[in-house]
């Protein structure tokens, strides 16, 4: 991970990376058997906040 964030940081662009420790590939998706309900619910809270502050419409 401090390869990626440092590549990151390099490319000047804003970004956050986030860490779910114990989580597998998937956890996000309830039928899924790695599923991560407290994990998932703080990933999917984010993902909307970025789309809404970043790719909303203004009107």
């Amino acid at each position: 991970m401090a390869t990626l964030e440092t590549a990151r940081k390099a490319g000047g662009a804003p970004y956050r990376l986030e860490w779910y420790p114990g989580t597998h590939h998937g956890f996000a998706f309830p039928k899924r058997p790695v599923y991560a309900q407290p994990a998932a619910e703080r990933h999917w809270a984010r993902l909307y906040t970025l789309f809404d502050t970043h790719l909303r419409q203004a009107a």
